[in-house]
């Protein structure tokens, strides 16, 4: 019985001629017209499946077992980290900012950005003495305006209540924790005593 099978080039899924087992080897020309051969696999039954090619146009990656040393002579494949994917809330680790918090008083940490939300992926915050710490989003210097809480109220009495020497961790810096429900709204730590608050926020606008 024939069966229809498809052969990926390069990225693209191509329909070949019908048959059982695959044609060996599998010809075509690469993306300077030069002719190559590829080989077929195929599944238990003899049936032709697919076959896979990693090509600049010129060199072909080489493939061999887990167990073969490489030699100087093969193909590689040289790959990285795309600087579109990962980062807080996918947006990419470019587009990512680590912000350090160092502060005794109410204040903003992240300023908005005009059509953006502020998206938290981790925070980290330690108290020298026992203090009251509520994070939110507003507009001004300690986001006096507008003021809403991100976590917990919208005062520093309705935030995270901590003991000397206490503090909290949020997050891994990839999945969102918090956001603001406001675009372009700054983002600040307001606290009810003059404690010292130190710690670091992980953050990313889109």
């Amino acid at each position: 019985m024939m069966k229809n099978c498809m052969v990926i080039i390069c990225g693209l899924m191509l329909p070949i001629s019908a048959w059982a087992a695959c044609e060996n080897p599998i010809p075509f020309n690469d993306g300077n017209s030069h002719p190559q051969n590829i080989t077929g696999l195929s599944d238990a039954n003899g049936n032709c499946i697919q076959a896979t090619i990693v090509s600049d146009g010129t060199n072909l990656a080489s493939v061999k077992a887990a167990s073969t040393v490489p030699a100087a002579t093969d193909k590689a494949l040289v790959v990285t980290l795309s600087p579109n994917s990962g980062g807080c809330a996918n947006a990419g680790v470019a587009n990512t900012t680590s912000t350090p918090i160092n502060l005794t008083s109410g204040a903003r940490i992240i300023t908005g950005t005009s059509s953006k939300q502020t998206y938290i992926c981790a925070i980290n915050l330690v108290v020298g003495a026992a203090d009251n710490v509520s994070l939110v989003e507003g507009t001004g210097s300690t986001c006096g305006t507008s003021t809403a809480g991100m976590s917990g109220g919208a005062t520093a009495a309705t935030g995270w209540n901590f003991a000397a020497n206490g503090g909290l961790t949020l997050g891994n810096g990839l999945g969102m924790v918090v956001k603001t429900a406001t675009a372009a709204d700054d983002v600040c730590l307001l606290v009810s005593s003059g404690a010292q608050l130190s710690g670091s926020v992980v953050w990313a606008q889109f």
